[in-house]
């Protein structure tokens, strides 16, 4: 069981990223991202200052992605502080001339925000 849910988990996470690329206002504004482009990716605050990366993105249960988790702060990892923000929130921009995640929020707009807890799966 446990084998065929962490190797659905992976097809989920590709559908969904499916199907945020056809959503005009989310992250496609480029041809098509892969799950490896947005996962661990960099996102950059309105000064086009690095704020944080992308941890983690959770599914809803239709299979979409609606929110991501970006860790904030610290430093490789020791004092990170992990903050879920709505996934439509994240827009595709240009930083050094390349496409990048971007967020109309700084960094310490997101330390202030409340911490994300995962929970464990049963």
């Amino acid at each position: 069981m446990k084998k065929s849910l962490a190797l659905s988990v992976p097809i989920l996470v590709l559908a969904g990223g499916l199907a945020f690329a056809a959503q005009p206002s989310s992250l496609a504004t480029t041809n098509h991202w892969l799950m490896s482009d947005v996962y661990k990716a960099p996102v950059y605050g309105p000064t086009h200052k690095k704020i944080g990366e992308i941890d983690d993105l959770i599914l809803a249960s239709s299979g979409q992605i609606n929110t991501a988790v970006v860790g904030v702060g610290g430093f490789l990892g020791v004092g990170q502080k992990d903050v879920a923000i709505p996934f439509s929130d994240l827009k595709v921009g240009m930083e050094n001339g390349k496409h990048a995640l971007m967020l109309n929020r700084t960094k310490d707009q997101l330390k202030s925000a409340p911490a994300y807890q995962k929970t464990a799966m049963k």
